[in-house]
């Protein structure tokens, strides 16, 4: 952590940064007898002092400055430059009242890490909603819980929000989580997503400080997203620990859904099938015609695996793997020289693939995806993440619980 804020607080950005903003922050964290840095003087000094301050130890900062600047470094980047601009304009918040100068071509201010501290200090609403919308993005594999029934709505009353957050801040603290939360409610399209931001468990690093070493003790804000489709009863959860998944679920269907145990069947967590690749064999292709945008899908890795009854105690027992890789996309036709055969004993365990999509662009946009029975399905969240699922879907690669879903997937 303190080896990011470094890289965050460079001599490139103290060298350029508005001094007023630095006064604002430095502010939030006054109560000291003696300030830290002084802005009192010209800017030059103010500078120098400001470089002296972040160049000493972060044993020797402020706690409350180096949680701010995690938060503002999370977001000082191009990408949580777009997610700020984006969440402004929604809100219909202008982040910078003055023009530009027609002289200036390129305003420092206009820097990326520059207007997350910019915007966290003077509009906290757009840092919350960006920082929110970066968290919805963020897990490449979420949890998965398909209910019983489909077209469940959720409500986002306050009181509901109230029930789920208390009782989440119950489940965070027996893990030392900590009591800080935040839920930030978004709903798009027909899916209804939540974000909960919440402390995580304390880390102590090891400083060295002149000739000792010190031990600091930091408290990270962590995000967690929740994805709700209420047409199809399915939630995806991101950012929670494994061992949490279910528990949250479960939170999520008493307070936010009113369904207690929604998301307890015993089938809620098996959504994903390669039996249709199995019976094809090492032959299997996706079919993508249904979508002008997708170029190509090459499946690039697979796992076979090998089982066994034992003949002692009657289990089935994995007895071992036969792993194949080709970027060109022919992972599996690589099992028809080998001793593979399913069918038999041999069952196709996990199934990495790659999608090209058609962008306009020069380059196209690919996106990895790795399915692995019966609820694992990894993948970087992007726009085309419900054609990634869709491809899923058609090619049969998703489960259906009921006869509604069947018709749908047939259709």
């Amino acid at each position: 952590m303190p080896s990011d804020l470094k890289k965050f607080i460079n001599p490139k950005f103290l060298r350029t940064i508005d001094l007023g903003l630095l006064a604002q922050l430095f502010a939030r964290h006054g109560g000291q007898e003696e300030a830290p840095v002084s802005f009192d003087g010209g800017a030059e000094a103010v500078r120098q002092a400001a470089t002296a301050y972040f160049t000493a130890p972060v044993t020797e900062w402020s706690e409350g400055l180096i949680a701010d600047l995690h938060r503002v470094a999370d977001l000082g980047t191009g990408e949580g430059l777009q997610l700020i601009l984006n969440e402004a304009r929604r809100q219909g918040v202008v982040l910078f009242s003055e023009g530009c100068d027609a002289a200036e071509d390129a305003p420092a201010h206009q820097d990326a890490k520059h207007v997350a501290l910019h915007t966290y200090l003077n509009h906290h609403s757009v840092f919350e909603a960006a920082a929110d919308f970066q968290a919805l993005r963020a897990p490449n594999a979420m949890a998965e819980f398909r209910g019983p029934e489909r077209g469940v709505s959720a409500d986002l009353t306050d009181a509901n929000l109230t029930a789920f957050k208390t009782a989440l801040v119950d489940l965070l603290a027996e893990d030392l989580h900590g009591e800080y939360c935040r839920l930030g409610p978004y709903q798009e399209e027909d899916e209804i997503n939540l974000v909960v931001s919440h402390g995580a468990p304390v880390t102590t690093t090891p400083i060295v400080s002149g000739d000792r070493e010190e031990i600091i003790t930091l408290r990270a804000v962590k995000y967690a997203a929740l994805r709700y489709v209420p047409t199809e009863g399915l939630l995806r959860i991101g950012g929670v620990a494994r061992g949490r998944q279910a528990d949250v679920a479960d939170l999520f269907a008493e307070h936010i859904i009113g369904r207690p145990a929604f998301f307890s069947g015993s089938d809620a967590r098996d959504l994903y099938t390669l039996e249709p690749v199995s019976r094809t064999g090492s032959t299997f292709a996706f079919n993508h015609a249904h979508d002008d945008r997708i170029a190509q899908v090459r499946i690039v890795a697979a796992a076979a695996d090998l089982y066994e009854r034992d003949d002692e105690t009657g289990e089935v027992r994995l007895v071992r793997s036969w792993v194949s890789k080709d970027g060109s996309g022919a992972a599996l036709r690589h099992f028809a020289g080998s001793e593979v055969r399913f069918g038999q004993a041999w069952r196709l365990g996990e199934m990495t693939f790659r999608v090209t999509f058609r962008t306009g662009a020069t380059r196209p946009a690919q996106v990895t995806v790795r399915l692995k029975p019966p609820g694992t399905l990894a993948f970087r969240r992007t726009r085309f993440e419900k054609a990634i699922h869709d491809l899923i879907a058609r090619n049969g690669l998703e489960k259906t619980h009921d006869a509604a879903l069947a018709v749908d997937a047939a259709e």
